[in-house]
């Protein structure tokens, strides 16, 4: 199957890549050798010719995870390693540590695309803040937007803010999977809709336990005990978007790709 990526962890797929083949490949050289015939006018003179031709064939990261996938089918025990078909069964005895592989509907809660460094909310700040200027040049109708000091205040918020871009998997089944994303490896701005994902389970959030966006590993903005108070809240349903709700994995995502 030919696959798109839309996430491609790189630095955590050659670590798994090394530790399966004990070391990383540059590149792999390849030979192929053409046998011929030559045939006289008169005389059918049979010589035997040889061609050969030889490439050098860089080892990319889609190659890479390729291997990997080929190592899991042909050892799934030992790489720890689960393609769910099973949801419910397959999750709920997971341990901490093993793959998944799980096809699913993947969405970024709307409160992350606010937050986020790279969700819609930062980019639709930026597009205003960089409107607003040419705007009143040009005695447009502004009203009901914020001023240029409130538009800064805020894009100054959000930036000491860094929070990470969150993504979450669900089908049919109470399970959820989650994990952030970094940036500098996201492959396409594609993110939502039917996927395949790929990830190490880093925790599992049981059934009537509750985690804030912003208190995910990495994003944390709320002091440690605070954290574990509102773990054991449940959430109003004013704030309820800014959560995500168990029976769920914390997944450290390796891949997203279709």
């Amino acid at each position: 199957m030919l696959r798109r990526f839309v996430y491609l962890d790189e630095t955590a797929l050659d670590q798994y890549i090394a530790a399966v083949e004990g070391g990383l490949t540059a590149e792999t050289h390849k030979r192929s050798t053409r046998r011929g015939t030559a045939e006289g006018v008169d005389v059918a003179l049979r010589e035997g010719g040889e061609d050969e031709e030889s490439r050098a064939v860089a080892d990319t990261p889609e190659a890479r995870f390729d291997r990997l996938l080929k190592a899991a089918a042909a050892d799934p025990e030992g790489l720890a390693w689960i393609d769910v078909d099973e949801p419910d069964a397959d999750f709920s005895k997971v341990r901490t540590g093993a793959m998944i592989a799980w096809d699913c509907d993947l969405y970024v809660p709307d409160f992350v695309k606010l937050m986020a460094g790279g969700g819609e909310g930062r980019r639709a700040l930026k597009m205003v803040q960089s409107l607003m200027p040419m705007a009143q040049t040009l005695d447009l109708a502004t009203e009901g937007l914020p001023s240029v000091d409130k538009l800064s205040a805020m894009s100054g918020f959000l930036n000491k803010l860094d929070a990470s871009l969150i993504v979450v998997g669900e089908d049919d089944t109470d399970w959820k999977v989650s994990g952030q994303l970094a940036e500098n490896h996201l492959k396409s701005e594609e993110v939502e809709g039917r996927a395949r994902i790929v990830g190490k389970v880093t925790k599992k959030l049981a059934s009537g336990q509750w985690k804030s966006f912003l208190a995910f590993p990495g994003a944390t903005l709320i002091p440690r005990d605070e954290r574990r108070r509102l773990e054991k809240q449940r959430p109003t349903v004013e704030t309820a978007a800014q959560y995500l709700e168990g029976p769920s994995l914390f997944l450290d995502i390796l891949a997203i790709y279709r």
